[in-house]
């Protein structure tokens, strides 16, 4: 008789035994190792291996909640809960970022909301010139408070320049032995933010598909930064 050897889909350990049946009387497994019950087959899609991987891709690639659904035919509570588990950082961990003993930093509030038009919640964040990477990013309104939260975030790093445009809040905030202003001076990152505006679908400026929820938006767009642009 052929036999195979059942894998933990967790830690890929060998040490499987069986664990009775679901209600549809499929045998189940578990593993002595990280104690994961699992089936060697799912009927339903969004438990098959690979699925969460795909939901967080598709949005990083200009997918919305329900297309996401639609594609991999699963549910829209599923591809919200995927989101709601998302923890990204707020700051690079790049060793190269931190070793700069000069950063120049191109400082950027990009246009957003949640819910309405009416309630803007704009990405601020920190755009590193000598690696094309973000260093650091926080959400709020266009306010002195929001901008302190985001140079606050900047201190565990060695800036020698910060420039941005002449939004007044900057001008306020900002050292100005360390602060240089004018358009010429944020062209990369305004190319970042057309980046940004291409690849996630919440962030389009004439566009259907927006975010309904300040958690969600913060964590969609937080975790595309720091897997594609934290270098």
């Amino acid at each position: 008789m052929a036999t195979i050897t059942v894998h933990c889909p967790r830690c890929q350990s060998a040490l499987v035994y069986r664990h009775g049946q679901n209600p549809k009387g499929i045998d189940r497994f578990r593993c002595r190792e990280c104690h994961r019950v699992f089936l060697l087959t799912y009927s339903y899609e969004a438990r098959k291996p690979g699925v969460k991987e795909r939901i967080t891709e598709m949005a990083f690639n200009g997918a919305g909640v329900r297309d996401t659904a639609r594609v991999l035919k699963i549910g829209i509570n599923t591809v919200i809960r995927t989101f709601k588990k998302l923890s990204p950082k707020r700051i690079t961990s790049s060793p190269v970022t931190h070793a700069d003993v000069a950063l120049i930093c191109e400082l950027d509030e990009q246009w957003g909301f949640v819910g309405s038009k009416a309630r803007q919640h704009r990405l601020w964040y920190a755009y590193n010139t000598k690696t094309g990477g973000v260093v650091a990013y926080t959400f709020g309104p266009r306010t002195d408070e929001t901008c302190r939260e985001l140079l606050a975030l900047l201190t565990p790093f060695r800036i020698g320049m910060i420039t941005s445009d002449n939004w007044g809040s900057y001008a306020r905030e900002v050292p100005k032995d360390k602060h240089l202003t004018g358009k010429i001076f944020t062209q990369r990152i305004e190319r970042n933010n057309l980046t940004l505006r291409t690849r996630i679908k919440r962030l389009t400026r004439k566009t259907i598909c927006f975010s309904r929820s300040i958690e969600l938006h913060e964590k969609v767009i937080g975790a595309f930064i720091e897997k594609y642009m934290f270098y």
